[in-house]
């Protein structure tokens, strides 16, 4: 009789913990790389659905069976990409270096034109394709990586919530693929550092923004459970004062980011890289 009393309680402390911590995150990123941020009001949170954090389910992406048991279904919608994968993949032997660091992920990255002036000093080599998903990235990063020299690995996508339901993927599937990846970049190069950068909030799918949160959540606990990877927390950068997204860093697509929206994505992504070499020195 105790018992049900007691589980709700539990996800409600559960969820008090999570948004804590969030809220910490905001905070020292808002204090490191935007101090004019700390006169703005707290970030209000969407009340459209709670948030609860639960743990990493199981997988082990160096099972064989497992793999494929997850790829398998995935497989027919991501071979449209093969032949944008092909194309990146061609210079796999001449790109890259023992400096870059390899930029993995969807459109945000492929757009990205002054990624090299933005990140200066920073050597990039991008491996990023249109509207790719982390099930696309899980077939296809060991063709993308094959033979490729990379000093460490930043991946972005911000696919897996759209308007889309038929093509969405819940956030436990989405951290199976996800640990895929990170597995796959390891036996391509091994101990490299490889961080995870949050799902951007946008105005476009800004709606979805709770859903969001539940996948950040899991990229995060796979940065915690994983040595030498990382979470990179944006969105105290991508919110205003009243908690919604900027528009003025966002095309006028509401979804990609535009000149300041990049420039604003550098500053995070450069102090997070930084801050990580002296933990895994």
């Amino acid at each position: 009789m105790v018992r049900a009393p007691l589980r709700c309680l539990s996800k409600v402390l559960v969820a008090k913990r999570l948004l804590l911590a969030n809220l910490a995150l905001m905070a020292i990123g808002m204090l490191v790389f935007f101090p004019e941020a700390l006169l703005a009001q707290p970030i209000a949170e969407p009340i459209q659905e709670s948030i609860t954090e639960e743990g990493l389910v199981a997988f082990n992406p160096h099972d064989p069976e497992a793999v494929e048991a997850l790829l398998k279904p995935f497989r027919p919608k991501s071979e449209k990409w093969q032949e944008d994968v092909a194309k990146l993949a061609e210079s796999n032997a001449t790109d890259g270096g023992s400096e870059h660091v390899l930029f993995l992920g969807s459109s945000s990255f492929r757009l990205w034109d002054t990624i090299q002036e933005d990140l200066a000093p920073v050597k990039v080599v991008k491996r990023a394709f249109g509207g790719a998903r982390f099930g696309d990235l899980a077939i296809h990063t060991p063709e993308l990586t094959a033979g490729l020299r990379f000093s460490k690995a930043v991946v972005f996508i911000a696919n897996e919530i759209t308007d889309k339901s038929e093509e969405d993927t819940d956030p436990e599937t989405t951290s199976k693929y996800a640990r895929l990846v990170i597995a796959q970049l390891r036996a391509e190069r091994p101990e490299v550092p490889i961080h995870l950068v949050a799902v951007t909030p946008t105005p476009l799918r800004y709606k979805y923004w709770p859903r969001i949160q539940l996948t950040n959540s899991m990229l995060r606990k796979i940065a915690e459970s994983t040595p030498g990877v990382f979470y990179i927390p944006t969105a105290y950068a991508f919110l205003d004062r009243d908690g919604n997204p900027r528009a003025e860093l966002f095309k006028d697509d509401r979804l990609h980011l535009n000149p300041n929206g990049y420039r604003t994505w550098s500053k995070i992504l450069l102090g997070s890289l930084q801050t990580a070499d002296q933990e895994f020195r």
